[in-house]
């Protein structure tokens, strides 16, 4: 073989292919071949005998080819052999890759691929041949083809100018129109089939359509253009812009990364609908999971969500004919769905807004009238209220709207809702609307075999039974003019609890798919916006991402427009709506938080420490008297068990110590003080309160308003933090009351910049009269503050006023605009840069999960676990249970990651120039200085979708600390696999399958599904024990992932694991959201317990990880962090009260957390008597509280004392008498006025 060229890029190999079968027809030309490297090309010794035999070697790499063992063990053998080579790829210093060719010749290789063309493929073959096999060929220089331009799709040609185009009578002005974006190297080469099938599909719907093609990126060296040139070039002409909607067929992001302005698309203003050319063939897609490979998916999908792309279906997949013969052909009908979701956002552009016609879904889980709108942080009803009232001034028709949210939803329950209990007797006409059993049938006729089969399996013969009133499906909500304001339809396992135990994986009921299909065709909905975090479309059964036909969210969804305002902490959950139903996000802000403060018996402590310091000082006589108050306060306040009483040889000041740093660290947390409304930016104390929160740390290199403040009052802020209780030698003051002295400071100082509008200049003499240390201190220590001071008054300030673009950019996608792409996170832990909401926004690339800087933390968090459970118990662990969401991971950039992987012993090493996971290494045990632990991982379902490359790092890292051979008492992950491998061979597996089992560590849902049951069942009250909780985790979560298991139901297996676990734990990130803030935190991690607790017979170690605050990062026992969020917030006047300020949705949101609160208490134990005591008090028996739930959300009473009672029948509570006397008098008479209202509304 005298020549070898080597590609990973399947396009490239085929046409490579085909120059070389054209010049092996000529006499004498050497020997060459192409290798294309894919997953299927494996490292073996021949190659090492071909490459011998080679005379020179050129490999053209997409992507990090250090990544790629494959390329690295070739250059390493063709460096000893001394073999003239070429390695061409991103970030590739060529004078480590490259032997025998010199600077220019590098260029002209690069050229003649880069160009692209048969012409230029056949001089590169005689370009080589000549240099390098001494041939006479005679080849011609790198000639430059066209780098953009129109495709006639007639002949192939290329149409110059956007005129031309327009002369050939490709553009009839009346018609709505589509641009297309191509890759230029399918027009080069001809491969336009699928791209013609696209355009016919849209022309066929009365589009113009103008396809482009283009090339990805400009590059003033090569003089390419990129997309932004060929955007400006054939989609505006001197009249403006001549399309309506974008349809990407480009993989990759085209603005990071890339030499343009990234705001092109902003001036575009157009939706940009994301199409998928797959990256294989159709027979693989139809049968796959997981809808794209690993790497398809961070092209396709990950990377153009930063362009704030609208995710929409694959339209073309990839056949490989053989010999290097790849083509891309179409997906026939996924091209028409993507021709009609094209012509929806363009229609969207074009349709007056007093036309339009727009569904407004709430979310409703539990289905039940009292958590009507049920949104992560958001006063959904006011929210929708907000956008009805802009709609209006913008000249949607809305009808007669309600006066308050209040009136908004007494309105829409007077009307049909999911709450079967108060369904019975209502008529049909009170609905929204209704489809008839023949209407559905019609519908139900034209799906897929698949669902169909599916539906009636679950659910019987359409049209069911759910929702079926005298033959009608009912579609619960109200109208108001061209807009429909309705409740989304249960999911189904409230209709049959027992699917809970067996069918984790069934279909939506046909009444879900009535909804949808009634908006769709009968309200005939333009565009439908689906209201806060989260509802349960996009977690509907079907492929992860690149849906097809027979996956539930598309058969639902359909081709309508769906925008989707989301709280920007909740980053995994947001990706997922964006690409399971085609969503455009708008980021919304957070709920407004503030520190927690102190209140009742917790308060009363406080000052007694404090006094007691003080009598220290200036009456120790007091001292004993003052000691013994305290010690029965604390017993008050149920503070024992937290602060356990000083035993007989403890002093009683380290007591108090402890007890003042606990009290301490209450009083700083920080908690929600009430609920987000849709484009209100915060104002008055409630800004200077969230500015607070937003600056506790340190953002970036803009430092901490606390540090700064502290350094200058001579302090050092960790120090503070880390030692609360201590005292100031010589005075009576704790390092705590210095916390809160710098915490007014830092409110008087926002306070003052408010008062200035955030004119620092203006503001600098007033903080300068009333904070006279900051004229005394020195320039050094001033500085830090200025900076962040300069920060609030700019950046910060601006961004959150700007929090009035989540309206304006919902209003802008109604009416077909671009809405900008954005970062998301948790904007109060030194995440302020992710600001302003209100955009489109993306999560990141999984390839660079986790990052050196989670390494580090996931290492502390690891440790501190380790140390914690070695304190407790005397040992080490040697298996422990974890729990990994995607969304935390996102945010914190892998530290739950990283954690898995030094548990094990093993560490990640990064590629320099990109950042992303290149490998892994074993950390020796000498320098590691304890034993390997194993570790069983419960993934989410979209865990397992969005972050694929994590799960296959992840075990390989188990296998690869199970091949070490080491002492078993240092390996426990080596002694673990080796015994049940043994006992699976006994049992009559084969070796090899044996040994696989055995290693499997990463467990998840079933393919295609999502969630971990135990919150549907505990909802459901179809359980009797906590067996029960433990079969349904198994069931639901004993689905083996990894690089050899795609979703392997193994319940044994899993099972054993469990059985095995002596601590389970799950990491916070942030404190925007919390164990308390969704049941899903309880059904994951409560659910474990609950599963080792069913198998292993005794409960194990439970741990939360905390690493809100990246630099004092914490374990607590899960039932120390539970009572920690219950005091500082649950409990917390400060919260109730704001709460109340958001009528029937803070209500509901209230009785969410007793819900939770019961919920957590099923699985982990956690709820003490004196805590269900103070929740009935506060939640439920308290005069006032119940009059405003009474008036705003009686149903929210209800499900309180509904929840109290039910767990003191159970035997989770021992109520006293006369609180279990009041509830049931209290349950009673909302059981009477609440039917009492229903008789009124039938």
């Amino acid at each position: 073989m005298s020549l070898l060229f080597i590609t990973n890029l399947t396009r490239q190999a085929g046409m490579m292919e085909i120059t070389r079968q054209q010049l092996a027809l000529e006499p004498e030309f050497p020997d060459v071949a192409v290798v294309l490297v894919d997953a299927r090309r494996n490292w073996d010794e021949s190659w090492h005998r071909q490459l011998a035999s080679t005379q020179a070697v050129v490999i053209s790499w997409m992507g990090s080819s250090s990544d790629s063992q494959w390329v690295q063990q070739t250059l390493k053998i063709l460096q000893e052999l001394k073999r003239p080579h070429l390695l061409l790829g991103s970030g590739v210093d060529q004078s480590d890759v490259s032997l025998g060719f010199d600077v220019a010749e590098i260029e002209t290789v690069n050229r003649y691929l880069l160009y692209s063309g048969q012409r230029n493929y056949r001089n590169l073959w005689r370009w080589l041949a000549r240099h390098f096999c001494g041939s006479d060929q005679k080849p011609g220089a790198p000639v430059e083809l066209p780098w953009c331009g129109i495709v006639n799709t007639a002949d192939n040609q290329r149409v110059a100018t956007l005129a031309e185009f327009e002369q050939l009578g490709k553009l009839d002005p009346g018609r709505l129109t589509a641009g297309i974006l191509i890759p230029r190297e399918e027009w080069i080469w001809g491969d336009l089939a699928h791209q013609k099938v696209l355009i016919d599909a849209l022309r066929r719907r009365g589009l113009n359509v103008i396809p482009v093609f283009s090339h990805w990126a400009a590059d003033p060296i090569q003089h390419s253009t990129g997309v932004d040139t060929a955007i400006e070039t054939y989609f505006r002409d001197e009249t403006g812009w001549r399309i309506d909607v974008l349809v990407n067929t480009l993989k990759f992001s085209l603005t990071v990364g890339r030499p343009v302005d990234i705001g092109f698309f902003q001036t575009l203003a157009r939706p940009i609908l994301q199409a998928y050319n797959l990256l294989q063939n159709e027979a693989d897609w139809r049968g796959s999971p997981e809808g794209m490979t690993p790497l398809d998916l961070s092209f396709s999908i990950s990377l153009p969500e930063f362009d704030g792309v609208i995710h929409s279906v694959p339209y073309a997949y990839k056949e490989d004919r053989g010999a290097n013969d790849i083509r891309h052909l179409p997906l026939a009908e996924r091209a028409e769905i993507l021709a009609r979701k094209t012509e929806k956002w363009a229609i969207l552009r074009r349709k007056a807004n007093a036309e339009k016609k727009v569904a407004i879904v709430f979310h409703n889980y539990p289905p039940t009238n009292a958590s009507i709108g049920s949104a992560a942080g958001l006063d959904s009803p006011a929210s929708v209220l907000e956008l009805l009232w802009r709609m209006e001034r913008e000249g949607y028709s809305v009808g007669e709207l309600p006066a308050s949210s209040k009136d908004l939803m007494d309105a829409l329950i007077a009307c049909g809702t999911n709450d079967r209990e108060f369904a019975a007797g209502k008529a049909a006409e009170t609905y929204l609307g209704s489809l008839t059993a023949a209407e559905y049938q019609k519908w139900f006729d034209r799906l897929p075999e698949k669902p169909a089969r599916e539906l009636t399996r679950d659910w019987g013969e359409p049209p069911g039974d759910v929702f079926v009133q005298d033959g009608r499906l009912l579609i619960p909500g109200m109208r108001l003019g061209n807009v429909a304001v309705s409740v989304q339809p249960p999911r189904g396992f409230g209709e049959d609890t027992g699917k809970i135990y067996h069918s984790p994986d069934c279909a939506p009921t046909h009444h879900y798919l009535a909804y949808y299909e009634w908006l769709r065709e009968k309200f005939g909905a333009d565009v439908v916006l689906h209201i806060g975090t989260h509802g349960s479309l996009e977690w509907l059964p079907g492929k992860a991402t690149a849906l097809s036909g027979e996956c539930y969210p598309e058969l639902a969804l359909g081709d309508l427009p769906n925008i989707y305002p989301y709280l920007i902490t909740i980053v995994g959950e947001g990706t997922q709506a964006k690409r399971r139903s085609a969503a455009c996000l708008i980021g919304h802000q957070t709920p407004p938080m503030s520190h927690a403060g102190l209140y009742d018996e917790l308060a009363v402590v406080e000052r007694l420490v404090d006094e007691y310091w003080h009598y220290r000082l200036n009456q120790p006589e007091k001292l004993s008297a003052t000691a013994a108050q305290i010690l029965a306060a604390a017993t008050v306040a149920n503070l024992d068990d937290t602060v356990k009483p000083p035993a007989a040889e403890e002093p009683f000041e380290s007591y108090l110590e402890r007890l003042h740093g606990c009290i301490s660290d209450l009083k700083n947390l920080q908690i929600r003080v009430g609920l987000h409304i849709l484009g209100q930016a915060p104002a008055g104390e409630s800004l200077v309160e969230y500015i607070l929160a937003l600056t506790r740390l340190a953002n970036g290199d803009i430092p901490s308003l606390f540090a700064s403040v502290a350094a200058i009052r001579g302090y050092d802020y960790d120090d503070l933090q880390d030692r609360p209780g201590e005292v100031i030698p010589g005075t009576a003051r704790t390092f705590g009351a210095v916390l809160d002295e710098l915490r007014e400071f830092c409110h008087g100082i926002v306070n003052i910049l408010l008062g200035a509008e955030f004119q620092l200049l203006a503001a600098w003499p007033k903080l300068q009269s009333e904070y006279l240390w900051l004229r005394e201190t020195t320039p050094e220590k001033i500085e830090p503050l200025l900076r962040v001071l300069e920060y609030i008054c700019g950046p910060l300030q601006e961004n959150l006023a700007r929090t009035a673009q989540e309206i304006d950019n919902t209003l802008a996608a109604m009416s077909g605009r671009f809405v900008e792409p954005g970062p998301a996170g948790a904007p109060t832990s030194g995440m302020v840069d992710i600001l302003p909401t209100g955009r489109n926004f993306y999560g990141v690339d999984p390839r660079t999960l986790p990052s050196p800087v989670a390494w580090e933390c996931g290492k502390q968090l690891g440790d501190l676990l380790i140390e914690r459970f070695v304190v407790e118990e005397g040992h080490y662990p040697e298996s422990i249970g974890m729990v990994l969401w995607s969304g935390a991971n996102m945010r914190s950039r892998g530290q739950c990651i990283a954690q898995f992987l030094y548990l094990l012993g093993v560490r990640p090493m990064w590629q320099k120039s990109s950042g992303r996971v290149a490998g892994l290494e074993l950390i020796p045990l000498a320098e590691l200085k304890r034993p390997r632990i194993d570790v069983t991982v419960r993934i989410s379902g979209l865990f397992r979708d969005a972050l694929p490359f994590a799960v296959q790092w992840m075990d390989k890292a188990v296998a690869l600390a199970a091949a070490q051979e080491e002492p078993p008492e240092q390996n426990f992950v080596r002694k673990h696999i080796t015994s049940e491998t043994a006992e699976l061979e006994q049992g009559g597996l084969s070796g090899p399958e044996a040994r696989a089992q055995a290693g499997y560590r990463i467990f998840g849902c079933p393919p295609g599904s999502y969630g971990a049951g135990v919150g549907a069942l505990l909802e459901a009250k179809n359980w009797e024990s906590v067996d029960d909780l433990g079969k349904v985790y198994v069931r639901w979560g004993a689905y083996a992932y990894g690089t050899k298991a795609n979703g392997e139901f193994l319940p044994e297996r899993f099972s054993r694991r469990l059985a095995g676990i002596e601590v389970t734990i799950k990491n916070e990130d942030n404190r925007e959201v919390h164990l308390l803030s969704s049941d899903d935190f309880n059904a994951y991690h409560g659910g474990m317990v609950a599963a080792v607790r069913s198998l292993r017979g005794s409960a194990p170690r439970s741990y939360c990880g905390d690493s809100s605050d990246r630099g004092r990062v914490a374990v607590r026992s899960l039932a120390e962090e539970f009572t920690r969020v219950f005091r500082a917030e649950a409990m917390n006047p400060k919260y109730i009260e704001g709460m109340k300020k958001h009528g029937y949705k803070g209500a509901a949101d209230l009785a969410a957390v007793a819900a939770h609160c019961y919920d957590w208490d099923a699985t982990s134990l956690v709820m003490e008597n004196w805590m269900y005591e103070t929740l009935a008090e506060k939640y439920a028996l308290d005069p006032a509280l119940q009059e405003w739930m009474n008036d705003v959300n009686p149903w929210a009473l209800r499900r309180i004392a509904e929840k109290l009672l039910e767990a003191q029948q159970r035997g989770l509570w021992e109520a006293k008498p006369e609180t279990l006397d009041e509830l049931r008098r209290l349950y009673l008479s909302i059981e009477g006025d609440l039917e009492e209202r229903s008789d009124d509304e039938k």
